[in-house]
């Protein structure tokens, strides 16, 4: 794995993660998405994917999850890959979208640790990412999850589930892969 990664590596690593996902991947469509999910299909690496397939990609990402996340990236120069412990993930704050579940008060700041240890103020769904640890690991498991900033800082933005598993089964010296900003 390479130092340093763009910005547009990982929003096209990201995309592709989803395109076989329940939730957003029937929000990926176009010329050329039904051969990029035949590939994840087949267990194709992202690395193994061409130049003009990380294009689409991004942009694909762009139409499906820009609205909501680019704006969490913009400004970052590169990411790093690292592997976190259990403590560096309590540290990391969650996206708005998720402290709805633990406060009323949607622009609070709060970390993983608190969202995940705080009773939900607020029925939840079976498939809600605080119930990941009780279901199966999908075939992205192993992506690097994402974080970005917000309000100055760190938010974790792509990998709630695994997150939510590593955080429920992980024994104290396991770490999980993560593209930091650098």
């Amino acid at each position: 794995m390479p130092d340093e990664v763009t910005p547009d590596y990982v929003r096209a690593r990201w995309a592709y993660s989803e395109l076989l996902s329940w939730g957003h991947g029937h929000l990926y469509q176009g010329p050329g998405v039904q051969d990029l999910k035949e590939k994840l299909a087949l267990g194709v690496p992202f690395d193994e994917l061409g130049k003009a397939e990380h294009y689409l990609l991004i942009d694909q990402f762009d139409r499906v999850r820009g609205n909501h996340f680019n704006r969490y990236i913009i400004g970052i120069p590169n990411f790093k890959p690292v592997l976190w412990s259990r403590d560096e993930l309590a540290a990391v704050h969650v996206i708005p979208y998720f402290v709805r579940d633990v406060s009323s008060l949607e622009h609070l700041k709060v970390t993983f640790k608190q969202w995940i240890e705080a009773d939900p103020v607020r029925p939840l769904h079976q498939d809600h990412a605080r119930y990941a640890a009780y279901g199966t690991a999908p075939s992205t498991q192993d992506d690097p999850m994402t974080v970005g900033h917000y309000s100055g800082l760190p938010v974790l933005l792509d990998g709630y589930h695994r997150a939510v598993r590593f955080w429920r089964t992980s024994v104290p010296a396991a770490t999980l892969a993560v593209y930091v900003p650098v």
